[in-house]
């Protein structure tokens, strides 16, 4: 019960690796409030939660407005008074070039992806600041690191979300709040899935993509979640204002 009796939320929490963070951590005994847009598999994955003996509760929530997100945070706080971590995980993706990007895409990644980061953490340090504490757990990207020429808001908005993480970290370990990230590379994940799809052949898009892996495969999110687990629990106390990659090694090499 490496959570037990922590308190929190999930954002981007019905599917993918919010999923398997929300529901790990309810394994080790949190209680989690799972947030994502899609309010019917949200519904169902906070119910699939609590059927298998955890505690978890839903909450539709839009990460590109401030107030959805505050709302959240409040949530859990009455729901069961405190606020022991966040993990912000909700992002989009953008497959265009930069002479592609449109100011409005531009705008609507950023948003999600950054700026939503952005809301979560300072909220989420109020919150703590008045419970004694906390950890704060973003989701950056192998792309934090590197450069995709073919994903270049996406990659700017990580690059984002890690030098934010560093800075609140840095900020607020002295109200016992920790903020770190996580930089997984590709995962099993419906955003991975859609981007094989589109390409027409799937199950050859996804040989493809492992191939670039020295263990020629992708990981699965639930081991990317042990690492959020890891963060979000005091087992990592001492562990502040930095990253951890979960990508199989893909940046260990040059080809």
């Amino acid at each position: 019960m490496r959570m037990n009796n922590k308190v929190g939320l999930v954002t981007g929490a019905a599917s993918g690796l919010g999923y398997e963070s929300a529901k790990l951590m309810a394994e080790e005994g949190a209680a989690v409030l799972l947030c994502d847009i899609d309010t019917e598999t949200g519904e169902r994955a906070a119910q699939e939660i609590r059927n298998a003996g955890g505690t978890a509760l839903f909450e539709r929530c839009d990460v590109s407005k401030e107030d959805d997100i505050i709302a959240a945070i409040a949530r859990v706080r009455r729901e069961w008074n405190g606020f022991d971590f966040i993990h912000n995980n909700a992002g989009i993706q953008l497959e265009k070039t930069i002479l592609d990007t449109t100011n409005e895409e531009w705008d609507a990644i950023n948003t999600v992806n950054l700026k939503a980061v952005f809301w979560g953490s300072k909220h989420a340090v109020v919150a703590m600041r008045e419970t004694g504490g906390g950890s704060i757990v973003n989701t950056a990207s192998a792309l934090s690191l590197v450069g995709d020429p073919f994903l270049p808001a996406y990659t700017a908005t990580k690059h984002g979300v890690l030098g934010l993480t560093r800075a609140v970290g840095a900020a607020y370990a002295i109200d016992g709040i920790r903020c770190n990230c996580v930089c997984p590379g590709d995962m099993e994940t419906p955003m991975i899935i859609k981007y094989w799809e589109a390409t027409g052949n799937p199950e050859q898009a996804k040989i493809d993509m492992g191939a670039a892996y020295p263990a020629k495969k992708i990981g699965h999110p639930r081991e990317v979640a042990q690492m959020v687990l890891f963060l979000a629990s005091d087992e990592s106390s001492y562990v502040n204002a930095s990253y951890m990659v979960v990508d199989g090694g893909l940046l260990s090499k040059c080809y």
